[in-house]
């Protein structure tokens, strides 16, 4: 009867010890936004690294906290209103990420979720000295596709595409906000405890 018990209680610790994952993530990311129409402010490709860790709600749901830092660096075309040169904004973003498997026991897993954060904006002034944005701080949101290909029975190799949203940057100049959207691709190795 002990041996029942015990043999029963296998599935559990296995589930268990694969409830928690932590994963390191390197890549690209493409911001575009809209802008006053008087200041052409061109939003280029910087790089993104990040962490998530995450733990399962259910086999094929998980809950994870992502930190990641990202670059949108602008160049901002001399002979506007004190707005010239370029910078380099630095955002450091965390969201509460919900990810859905689509096949959570296979080798190759693909994936789909949503994420809602805040990023914290720094070095707000271009190279000339002039304030880029008042935003020191704002809210996102981001939905995301992706791939897992195991490597072993702890570690996966991930592939993800990601779209985030920063709402509400604000122009010193005019004071109106805009709505950056960047498009990441990010490549990942994941651990599972």
């Amino acid at each position: 009867m002990k041996l029942l018990r015990t043999l029963a209680l296998l599935p559990l610790a296995a589930a268990a010890s694969q409830a928690a994952t932590i994963e390191f993530q390197f890549g690209k990311n493409n911001p575009v936004g809209s802008s006053h129409e008087l200041v052409d402010t061109k939003y280029n490709s910087g790089t993104l690294t990040g962490i998530t860790v995450a733990g399962n709600i259910s086999r094929d749901v998980e809950l994870g906290l992502n930190v990641s830092y990202k670059h949108l660096a602008t160049d901002v075309p001399s002979g506007y209103e004190g707005v010239v040169g370029s910078s380099n904004l630095g955002v450091l973003n965390a969201s509460l990420d919900l990810t859905y498997d689509l096949n959570p026991r296979g080798g190759i897993s693909p994936f789909v979720g949503i994420g809602l954060g805040y990023a914290w904006l720094s070095n707000l002034y271009d190279t000339e000295g002039n304030q880029v944005t008042t935003t020191k701080g704002l809210f996102t949101a981001s939905a995301f596709v992706g791939v897992r290909f195991a490597i072993n029975n702890k570690l996966d190799f991930t592939l993800t595409a990601r779209d985030t949203h920063y709402m509400g940057l604000k122009s010193p100049t005019y004071g109106d906000k805009t709505n950056v959207q960047s498009w990441e691709a990010i490549a990942g190795l994941r651990y599972r405890f």
